[in-house]
């Protein structure tokens, strides 16, 4: 097998989050929401000191569903290429937006917690700790990280502060919700 090709498809199966590998086209296309050009001199990554990257991040519906990217080994990319991401990552929103691929993105309903859990969840965004959620909700410690967990996985999410503003952007529930 071609050294190169070798080489890129180690990097193909690594995460492009910046807690784990630093700073990246990727990462930052995401972030911005627009597309970042980067040079082997920007990455101090040892995994990406030979790349260099041209990331696109696609979103739908102020949703972030992923990103385009492409990268060259030991030469800049070049700007037809640069050209040829934008179309397709304009080409791919568009086809996601008309519902012609719709089935890739989350459903909306996939998500929805029950009354219980959307209850705790207000309450945690309120800073209550555990002990106190039991109490007012009249059932056990453990059954409130039950809730939790189920919140979690039900939301995609690792943390409460990020299962709260999920729930937000997807208007499970309102600021207003939230007394503090």
């Amino acid at each position: 097998m071609n050294k190169k090709i070798e080489k890129i498809g180690i990097k193909i199966g690594m995460s492009f989050a910046e807690r784990s590998i630093g700073t990246n086209a990727i990462a930052l296309s995401i972030r911005i929401k627009k597309p970042v050009y980067t040079t082997p001199l920007h990455n101090y990554c040892d995994l990406l000191r030979e790349l260099y990257f041209y990331s696109v991040p696609l979103e739908v519906n102020k949703n972030d569903i992923g990103y385009l990217a492409i990268c060259s080994l030991n030469e800049p990319v070049k700007v037809e290429f640069e050209v040829i991401a934008n179309l397709t990552a304009y080409k791919l929103i568009n086809e996601f937006k008309s519902n012609k691929i719709s089935t890739i993105l989350p459903d909306k309903m996939d998500c929805v917690l029950n009354k219980k859990q959307l209850n705790i969840l207000r309450l945690i965004a309120m800073g209550v700790p555990d002990k106190t959620i039991a109490l007012e909700e009249g059932i056990t410690i453990n059954t409130v990280k039950y809730h939790k967990k189920s919140i979690y996985k039900k939301l995609g999410v690792e943390c409460s502060a990020q299962a709260v503003i999920k729930c937000l952007k997807l208007n499970l529930m309102s600021i207003d919700d939230i007394d503090c």
